[in-house]
């Protein structure tokens, strides 16, 4: 089996997994992979974060994201734009925010643009995850790209619901490890619970 088949077999699996997660699982662990986030030092000490608007299928980080407004630090959310491709919007408030291309909350292009340069911390969303690094979005290339064009010292977290975690993501050569994965269970850095 190929990498694209073993990745397609991946998410149909952990989607029939996370149909069965209760509305009050997801609730508990939203609240513990949040309060990870915001004990990290990486994140602490970051002044410029990417980070996602959830669906209702992942992690619900917007109170990391309502603390880091409120701390005053630049907050930026992804805006789609062509296949693929995503930029950087910088965002004051979460309320007032557009359905993009796929109904996902998302900055206006009257939202300041950030260069990917000036980020220092990515939260990132995921399929599923696995303890060392790997992260299987949901095919749309969204994510690879940003971290292919981020800067090589970005510190960069997935959020993941230990009960959609993975034991190995199927890595192609374009996909890039991510060095933290944070669940509500733990926080591994490369494979090694910290």
């Amino acid at each position: 089996m190929d990498i694209a088949s073993e990745k397609a077999a991946l998410r149909q699996a952990v989607g029939r997994r996370s149909a069965l997660l209760s509305p009050n699982y997801r609730q508990r662990a939203s609240a513990a992979i949040c309060k990870r986030l915001l004990a990290l030092p990486e994140l602490l000490a970051a002044p410029a974060v990417f980070g996602f608007f959830p669906t209702p299928g992942e992690p619900d980080i917007t109170p990391v994201l309502e603390a880091l407004l409120a701390q005053g630090r630049t907050l930026t959310l992804p805006r789609c734009l062509s296949s693929g491709v995503m930029e950087a919007r910088q965002v004051e408030r979460l309320a007032g925010l557009c359905p993009g291309k796929y109904g996902i909350p998302e900055p206006g292009p009257e939202h300041p643009l950030l260069p990917w340069g000036m980020l220092s911390f990515a939260i990132l969303p995921c399929v599923t995850a696995d303890r060392q690094g790997g992260r299987l979005g949901h095919g749309g290339g969204y994510y690879d790209r940003f971290l292919a064009w981020a800067p090589p010292d970005l510190n960069a977290a997935v959020v993941c619901f230990s009960a959609l975690l993975a034991e190995k993501v199927p890595m192609g050569p374009l996909d890039i490890p991510i060095p933290l994965t944070i669940t509500e269970e733990g926080t591994w850095r490369e494979g090694a619970l910290v």
